[in-house]
């Protein structure tokens, strides 16, 4: 890519959440964008033709589709979803991904990988079993970003987001069971626990940020998240939002472990309670990208908010 060139990216999971807000970031900087699909009528594939977006019919394990969509492409925003029957194939897909981006000329990788891959020791509260749903998504994605260095070496950077505020909305809110219905969270976190909270527009704002200035990014794990609440203040915000008198409530011991013996998530979602030692607001603050706190998100999400809480 030359000095004048403009860049081209491409961008895996572009119609899912961070995808979207990337395609539509680097679009409006008039970017090039490449993305594959596995429908070119759906809306959000449709939205992002709307774009600009060079979109293309093809997944993750199609070899032949994904060479042809990188052809031309400098810049590579890496983000895969594991399939919980078999959580080695992400690393599978992963590892041909990257070869064919090397292979392709791209010049830098971004990796939207998690907190706690890298430091898993700091779970203290649980016991992580490397045979767990948990600890097998830990390694697939610690062996993912093994890869990224080993292709990209001197042009890499991973990105860590925290819990995810869109969750708490449509269609994502469906991962908390009785939130819209009964205005109830049920959740195995205590009422000390402070999740870390991460918009995903913020995500693919700091992506932005590392493809324009490659040099200042490379090398770099950034962890990230724009706020810190206690469940209470999450559902009080959510209160404020919706008009809805939102309540907690809080598993007892005995349920979570009622409920652990047939629920291969439980790891997951006790782990949740200890997220705040992976990341620092203020340390995000630091790097100069304005950031949403969960109340401005809610703010400028407010149709999908009566949407999703009519």
């Amino acid at each position: 890519m030359s000095s004048t060139s403009t860049p081209t990216v491409f961008v895996t999971s572009a119609t899912g959440t961070q995808g979207t807000y990337l395609c539509s970031q680097l679009r409006s900087l008039g970017w090039s964008v490449h993305a594959t699909t596995r429908s070119l009528t759906s809306p959000a594939a449709q939205h992002l033709i709307s774009l600009g977006v060079n979109l293309s019919l093809g997944n993750w394990d199609d070899l032949a589709a994904l060479t042809s969509a990188m052809k031309g492409c400098d810049m590579l925003f890496l983000n895969l979803l594991p399939a919980f029957t078999d959580i080695s194939h992400e690393r599978t897909q992963a590892a041909s991904i990257l070869s064919i981006a090397k292979s392709a000329g791209v010049k830098h990788a971004i990796y939207s990988s998690a907190l706690m891959v890298n430091e898993p020791h700091k779970l203290t509260g649980i016991t992580l079993s490397p045979d767990s749903l948990l600890g097998q998504a830990l390694q697939s994605k610690a062996a993912i970003e093994q890869k990224l260095k080993e292709e990209f070496p001197n042009g890499w950077t991973i990105l860590r987001g925290a819990n995810f505020m869109q969750n708490f909305l449509a269609p994502k809110v469906a991962m908390y069971p009785g939130l819209v219905e009964t205005n109830t969270w049920t959740t195995v976190l205590r009422p000390d626990t402070k999740l870390p909270l991460v918009d995903a527009n913020d995500i693919a704002k700091f992506a932005v940020a590392a493809f324009q200035d490659p040099e200042r990014f490379k090398g770099e794990e950034v962890k990230l998240a724009g706020d810190e609440l206690t469940p209470d203040q999450i559902v009080a915000h959510l209160s404020d939002a919706t008009g809805r008198e939102m309540k907690m409530h809080y598993l007892a011991d005995e349920e979570v472990e009622e409920q652990a013996k047939t629920s291969p998530f439980m790891t997951a979602q006790l782990a949740v309670r200890e997220l705040w030692k992976f990341v620092s607001v203020e340390e995000c603050k630091g790097r100069g990208i304005e950031m949403n706190t969960f109340r401005e998100f809610l703010v400028r999400e407010k149709e999908l908010v009566k949407t999703t809480y009519p």
